[in-house]
């Protein structure tokens, strides 16, 4: 990859990072500064603060720290390469495809090429099966309709019943290791010979799984055989590039429709998604291999705040949409139910009956209170006055997940006159919910840090004098002329914290060879993570929210800290490093009588200093 720096600069120049930040989670205003919940840790309260200005980005808990690119990265689980693509598409910007050759040097990039190489490997498996293997396959095919437009659309392949089929082409191609093939889950190493391996995938139907961006981050595989021992579908494991509960099958295929349409409907499996496509519903996510999470139903808010639940009608169907239904209340979107007769699943459904009955359903989609109220109706559950008053417990429940007030009332008006009951006494019963629901929702640390994260904030907050961290903040914010002081009265010597260190170093060459600071610019070519951290707080030193005096937290929040970083800021600096050089040598002396007229003449220079 040999991108040039000012294209870089380009791109981040045209993707604003409050603007990039806000299509992934909602940011508010507060004076200066943008703050949003942080999405890197378990947040409850906004940690994550953006400076606009800077186009940088902190959070003062959990430390991630970084610019537009590092967001990208680090929320989709990407690479930089992939990063600075989806950005320069954003914004309309050409990218010449010879600059983008994969980097098999990071990991990231290999295990995308290692699942990409498999997914044609696959693909061409199905293309060319022969005689009574391919009669099999192909019949168990028409029997699903998968005709070949569906199977070129969604990159449906088949695992040969081989041990080794997959990594025996692997080696062929000799392009991978066998631990980087291990890591992406698609082989499997023996237990009785650490030195063999053998397919995961074996004999089945196999189903990419591709992220939101069109990369193949894993793989699902359909049991066809008898003798397989193994479940129905089995799903490669997790990995570092594929997090089971971030990724939506399908979201890849349908986002545009769902954009145009404004609703998407969430289904359970890969086939559900498959047989409705072809039926031309193509608005449809599936919540493939897990149940479904706060992240998944994050990510469909980029693209609709309407849901429409559809899970299978059998008890562990019933099960995931309940549980589907809580997260989906929680995050404030608007939600629906379908409800297929029973036994059916959309795929099966959709088989026998076609688009037109099917939408019928669709049409006659339920309030969360008719899908409930229909299961009590349904198990006989609604014949007395303890099983209705169960029923509007649970209903109150569901209510209570809502965070907009006005919604919540209008429910509560809902339930009231459906079912005859006063108004007030289901306010009453919300209120006793919201209060559990608050009451859990704040344990008494509601910050639970990486490990990583946390080793690295408390090296940085023990090892960085304040001095340092006001010389970057200087190089950062300040002028012209401050900073040429710097360049002509800092030594580097007097600077301890090696990474403080390295970043000053970078800073200073910068700013002889450029004449200026870029700090997006700073957080690409930096490599080290701690580095970028350190550099990323200097910056948003300005907006940090703590203690004042007064206690008004407005008052930092709009950047007011009293700082001015101008010349007399960078002479005030030098002098400070100076009386702190000073002082080490002098205490390096103490107890040495010999040393008592260098010790007076050091007191003698630190007592000027600090006079001036």
């Amino acid at each position: 990859m040999n991108i040039p720096n000012e294209k870089f600069e380009e791109i981040a120049q045209a993707n604003d990072i409050v603007d990039v930040i806000s299509g992934y989670i909602d940011v508010k205003k507060k004076g200066k500064s943008f703050l949003a919940v942080c999405p890197f840790h378990p947040d409850k309260n906004p940690s994550l603060h953006i400076s606009q200005q800077k186009q940088v980005y902190h959070c003062f808990s959990c430390k991630a720290s970084g610019n537009v690119y590092t967001f990208i990265q680090n929320y989709e689980k990407i690479t930089f390469i992939e990063a600075v693509e989806k950005l320069a598409a954003r914004a309309g910007i050409e990218l010449k495809k010879n600059l983008l050759k994969p980097d098999h040097a990071n990991e990231l990039t290999r295990l995308y090429e290692i699942n990409k190489s498999a997914a044609k490997y696959f693909h061409k498996n199905l293309e060319n099966l022969t005689g009574s293997e391919k009669e099999f396959v192909y019949n168990y095919l028409a029997k699903r309709k998968i005709e070949k437009q569906l199977i070129t659309k969604f990159g449906i392949g088949y695992a040969n019943k081989s041990w080794d089929g997959l990594l025996s082409y692997f080696r062929e191609e000799d392009i991978f290791n066998n631990e980087d093939i291990e890591k992406s889950g698609l082989i499997i190493k023996s237990e009785k010979d650490e030195n063999k391996y053998y397919d995961r995938f074996r004999g089945r139907i196999i189903f990419p799984i591709f992220n939101e961006s069109d990369k193949v981050v894993g793989f699902g595989g359909r049991k066809l055989y008898e003798d397989d021992l193994g479940g129905k579908y089995i799903n490669s494991p997790e990995s570092k590039i594929y997090y089971k509960s971030k990724v939506l099958y399908g979201l890849n295929f349908a986002k545009e429709k769902i954009r145009y349409y404004d609703y998407v409907i969430l289904v359970e499996g890969y086939m559900d998604i498959v047989s409705l496509a072809k039926s031309g519903i193509e608005n449809t996510v599936a919540s493939s291999g897990t149940a479904l999470s706060e992240e998944q139903v994050k990510l469909i808010s980029r693209y609709t705040k309407n849901i429409c639940v559809l899970f299978d009608s059998d008890l562990a169907g019933i099960k995931a949409a309940k549980r589907g239904i809580e997260i989906i209340l929680e995050a404030g979107l608007d939600l629906n139910v379908i409800s297929l007769p029973e036994g059916e699943d959309p795929d099966s459904f959709i088989n026998k009956n076609g688009k037109e009955e099917f939408e019928k359903y669709l049409n006659n989609k339920m309030t969360v209170i008719d899908f409930i109220s229909g299961l009590y109706i349904k198990e006989g559950k609604f014949e007395t006055v303890q099983d209705k008053s169960a029923f509007i417990k649970e209903i109150i429940g569901y209510i209570g997940k809502i965070p907009d007030k006005i919604v919540r009332a209008f429910y509560i008006k809902d339930i009231a006159r459906k079912y005859s009951l006063y108004e007030s006494d289901m306010r009453d019963e919300l209120e006793k919910v919201l209060k559990e629901n608050k009451i859990k929702s704040f344990p008494k640390s509601s910050v639970v840090l990486p490990e990583r994260r946390l080793n690295i904030k408390k090296e940085i907050d023990k090892e960085i004098a304040s001095v340092e961290m006001d010389l970057l903040e200087l190089f950062i914010n300040g002028n012209e002329e401050a900073i040429s002081y710097l360049e002509n009265n800092l030594e580097i010597d007097f600077i301890k914290n090696k990474e403080i260190s390295k970043i000053t170093e970078y800073f200073l060459d910068e700013y002889i060879n450029h004449g200026k600071i870029e700090l997006s610019k700073a957080l690409n070519d930096i490599e080290s993570e701690e580095a970028k951290i350190i550099v990323s707080k200097a910056a948003m030193n300005l907006h940090e929210v703590s203690q004042p005096e007064n206690n008004s937290r407005d008052m930092l929040l709009t950047g007011v800290t009293g700082k001015k970083y101008n010349l007399k800021f960078a002479k005030d600096l030098i002098k400070k490093f100076k009386v702190k050089e000073l002082e080490t040598q002098r205490s390096d002396m103490k107890g040495d009588t010999s040393m008592m007229n260098e010790i007076f003449e050091i007191t003698k220079q630190i007592n000027e200093l600090k006079k001036t």
